[in-house]
């Protein structure tokens, strides 16, 4: 079956309407994510993001649902006093974006559209999107500051605290133009959301800061093998099973089509970020830190490549930043 994104809101509605018929608790749901944008399948595997409003603290905060081996539901679940500030909501890099966007599915209440509006009244304001950007590259340009006082950390605690400054960075970009970036398309969509506020190297210096500009298909492909072991290991050592060895298939169609495509090398923040979450999760499965290792120290991070790396960041921080603090300073300009 073809499943296309008329079809796919059409599972999406029916299983909305049946958890809103077992459950009065209720409040509101909404689509969110790729599905908003077009198809959200990649390599033939995809998600559909649903948030449901809850009258009181759900009993889970996210739950994957299967339609189909390759094709899943990715659901939140929220507390209705996440969404009392609707000014507040705006202004946050991630659920502003998300609210604005989204498309009601079940709001009789008129809960959620209410808070949309909120959210929408001068979303493209330069304060507020300034008030959008500014945690993020605080927070990324925080990591970088500590690393000029205080000793590079080890390495399964040091690169997830280096991708996550980066990611910040970049969605702070991304924002510019549009809604946060996820993680399997980022590196395929970066090019066009940098190039869309004039900043088109961007896409080259991020590619550099993840070590893929002279990785080979070859070497990337080895790293399917161990990356599937660690989600396969992280998936018997857990039960309940977490969310990320749920969603293997969801991330293995991906990095396969990625590798086949005529840019391997998007495949390398994705396989990356997966990787080492697994990494970090399975601190006493010893044997899942060779192969990794071996990858991150071809990419650069290790040892006096990565010094040179931070220094690299801090270069692309700055970018960023002033490129951001151009970009809304014309916005006001052209307002007035």
């Amino acid at each position: 079956m073809r499943f296309t994104p008329e079809i796919l809101r059409k599972h999406a509605q029916v299983l909305v309407d049946k958890e809103t018929k077992h459950d009065r608790g209720i409040l509101a749901a909404y689509l969110r994510g790729s599905l908003l944008y077009g198809s959200p399948l990649l390599g033939g595997a995809g998600d559909i993001d649903l948030v449901f409003i809850h009258t009181s603290p759900p009993d889970v905060s996210n739950q994957i649902k299967r339609l189909t081996p390759e094709i899943h539901f990715d659901i939140e679940h929220h507390d209705q006093l996440l969404y009392r500030k609707p000014r507040d909501l705006r202004v946050d890099p991630w659920l502003g974006p998300a609210i604005r966007d989204a498309q009601p599915l079940y709001d009789p209440r008129h809960f959620f559209d209410y808070t949309q509006a909120g959210v929408r009244s001068n979303y493209d304001y330069p304060d507020n999107v300034l008030a959008r950007t500014r945690p993020l590259l605080e927070g990324a340009r925080q990591f970088w500051l500590d690393r000029q006082v205080s000793a590079v950390q080890e390495i399964t605690t040091e690169l997830p605290a280096f991708l996550d400054a980066l990611h910040k960075t970049v969605t702070a970009v991304a924002l510019l133009s549009g809604p946060p970036l996820p993680t399997r398309r980022l590196g395929i969509n970066f090019p066009d959301r940098a190039a869309a506020v004039g900043a088109p190297g961007l896409s080259l210096a991020f590619s550099h800061l993840l070590g893929g500009v002279t990785v080979s298909r070859q070497t990337l492909n080895t790293w399917m093998e161990p990356w599937q072991t660690a989600l396969n290991t992280l998936q018997e050592q857990h039960s309940p099973v977490p969310l990320l060895a749920q969603r293997k298939t969801y991330y293995q169609a991906a990095l396969q089509a990625m590798l086949e495509s005529d840019r391997p090398a998007d495949v390398i923040w994705p396989l990356l970020i997966t990787w080492t979450e697994v990494i970090t999760k399975l601190p006493d499965q010893h044997q899942l830190l060779p192969p990794w290792i071996r990858a991150i120290t071809v990419l650069g991070f290790a040892g006096k490549d990565y010094q040179v790396r931070l220094a690299a960041f801090d270069g692309f921080l700055d970018t960023c930043e002033s490129l951001i603090l151009g970009e809304l300073a014309g916005s006001e300009v052209d307002a007035f």
